[in-house]
């Protein structure tokens, strides 16, 4: 039985689940991977010994546990000094002008992901050389040699030393190494620190391809997450653990073929070489400790009313800047409740927008519906579905004249396609499109002859990493694009609305939760989006809507009919019965604390 069938009866409100549901395609061993490169990727390991940093040691499991990935070679530097924790490189001053910084990074400050981890149960069963760079990073021809009997896919570099020479064209997809910093800059030092001190939102990461040259970069992936802006160590291990998952990503796109890289010129400005000042390392605790305070109080405090709004002109009027529809808002929610992720469907002279009702007190969501006419509502929501987890963003469309619907359910760890037995309030179950999977907003939709999905993970940040599926028909196969995950980016990865045409570019909209989740939206134009490639671009950026009822947010840009557009936008409230349930929880995590 399918999803949540227990045998105890498979009938749920408003909706009927076919125990025959499709299975969609995700395992490897599937026939959509038929015909892949199946030979072993083998790569080496450039270091300075077999004790590694937690991100580092977990980068290397995650290779090693996919198949016919192979650890081929341990390259071990011999530096004059091998740096322990964490480093702080640039101009130092004099050590009581940096004494602050100093006792911070060694006694208070502890991310996870630079702890000292001891590799040699893995590392001492792989072959090994021990080379001694010269001062300018290059190697002996006689090492050189030695390393290209290994016939090496690519080398990850996890040494102090920067390399340079022949030594960077001698594995088939070159040296990699991982670098932080903000996008077009140099990174600062320490890393994730200057994020935080400036108060910039995002922070960023890359992968890059070594090229021996100041003035050139090849980046091979790039991330850009929401600054930690109250924890030192927890941007740290933000960055450095989905840093972390790179390489394997990597080495599944050599598999499928859908291995590529992007020169950029290399900007020679720097955040900041230095080591923070004691006067800087001060603002900075001060900082951190306002922004912690204010991130507990408004959890405590500051609820979110969402609430959904129509707008009776077509979608693409807001690809022009600053526009300012007119909005017709439905009723306000009652107290404790709110209303977000609008879908509609047009039938007859009505139109049905589906939404996510969500009651604070049994933090449950449910999929309702409500009917409009001229632009206004004229129904109360009524229930449509209601499953027995939590259930939102109800994708509602109508394809061959029938009407479907696929919603999240990420705590079935599925994404299902239900169809309309009877609209607008009895669907039933009909596929399984994606097993396994915690999908969040999943969004189904059709491009040039194929069917299209997109989301992201629960597992991986549901605001970070796209996802893309794609079948010739609706109900599958689903197969995972050649470069999952495509997009790394809390500013314009999670889906926020249907897609659509305009102009005959396809234009994607998605949320930007660098600030806040659901602060604004980015819509997309979609330059590449096949099974091997995806490319986009930021076209504009709606806002919310600061003169409205709702005035803090906005993550939902829905079409219908061409003609009318629905969104959503929040403000923020004290909820009583949210405020009741995390001062609950947290009495009952310290009481387990204790025991």
């Amino acid at each position: 039985m399918d999803g949540y069938c227990t045998g105890l009866g498979c009938r749920v409100r408003g909706v009927t689940l076919d125990c025959r549901s499709y299975s969609g395609c995700m395992s490897a061993d599937t026939p959509h991977n038929v015909g892949l490169d199946q030979r072993t990727i083998r790569f080496g390991i450039l270091c300075n010994g077999t004790a590694l940093q937690e991100w580092q040691a977990r980068c290397i499991k995650n290779l090693l546990a996919l198949d016919n990935v192979q650890l081929a070679l341990l390259i071990i530097e011999e530096p004059e000094a091998q740096s322990k924790g964490v480093s702080l490189p640039g101009r130092r001053g004099s050590p009581s002008d940096r004494i602050a910084a100093r006792f911070y990074m060694k006694y208070l400050s502890h991310p996870r992901a630079y702890r000292q981890t001891d590799l040699t149960n893995i590392l001492s069963k792989v072959p090994s050389i021990k080379c001694e760079p010269a001062s300018d990073g290059v190697l002996r021809d006689a090492d050189i040699e030695t390393i290209r009997g290994y016939d090496l896919d690519f080398i990850i570099h996890f040494g102090d030393r920067d390399v340079r020479g022949e030594i960077l064209n001698v594995p088939r997809y070159g040296i990699w190494s991982f670098r932080q910093g903000i996008e077009g800059n140099r990174p600062g030092h320490p890393p994730c620190f200057w994020e935080i001190h400036r108060g910039v939102p995002i922070t960023g990461a890359s992968l890059e391809r070594l090229t021996g040259q100041a003035d050139c970069r090849i980046i091979l992936k790039k991330g850009v997450l929401k600054t930690i802006s109250h924890s030192y160590a927890g941007n740290v291990d933000s960055v450095h653990f989905e840093m972390a998952k790179w390489a394997g990503q990597m080495c599944s796109r050599i598999r499928t073929g859908a291995f590529e890289s992007i020169e950029v010129p290399a900007s020679r400005e720097a955040i900041s070489p230095r080591t923070p000042t004691n006067y800087q390392m001060a603002a900075f605790a001060s900082w951190m400790l306002r922004d912690l305070i204010a991130a507990k109080l408004n959890a405590l405090f500051r609820h979110e009313e969402w609430n959904v709004g129509v707008i009776c002109e077509p979608v693409h009027i807001f690809l022009k800047p600053d526009v300012k529809p007119r909005i017709h808002w439905f009723p306000r929610p009652p107290r404790g409740r709110f209303r977000a992720d609008p879908f509609a469907i047009i039938k007859g002279e009505t139109m049905y927008v589906f939404l996510e009702d969500y009651d604070y007190r049994t933090r449950k969501g449910v999929i309702s519906y409500v009917e409009v006419k001229d632009g206004k509502a004229v129904s109360q929501p009524r229930v449509a579905m209601d499953l027995p987890v939590h259930v939102s963003y109800p994708c509602v469309f109508e394809h061959a004249g029938e009407i479907y619907c696929v919603p999240e359910t990420f705590k079935l760890r599925e994404i299902s396609l239900y169809k309309a037995e009877r609209f607008p309030n009895q669907w039933r179950k009909i596929a399984t499109l994606i097993r396994d999977f915690a999908g969040v907003d999943p969004t189904v939709f059709q491009h040039d002859g194929r069917w299209w999905l997109t989301c992201t993970s629960v597992d991986e940040g549901s605001n970070l990493n796209l996802y893309i599926w794609h079948a010739p028909e609706l109900v599958g196969p689903w197969t995972p694009h050649a470069a999952n995950p495509v997009k790394t980016d809390v500013r314009s990865s999670r889906p926020a609305g249907t897609p659509f045409m305009h102009d005959s570019i396809l234009y994607r909209p998605a949320q930007d939760c660098s600030v806040t989740y659901g602060g604004r939206i980015v819509v997309n134009r979609v330059l590449q989006l096949t099974p091997m490639e995806f490319k986009e671009e930021p076209a504009v950026v709606i806002g919310p809507f600061k003169e409205s009822p709702y005035p803090d947010g906005i993550h939902a840009l829905s079409t219908c009919g061409g003609t009318v557009t629905v969104i959503d936008s929040k403000r923020h409230v004290f909820v009583w019965s949210a405020f009741k349930h995390l001062v609950t929880r947290r009495f009952a995590r310290m009481k387990m604390l204790e025991r």
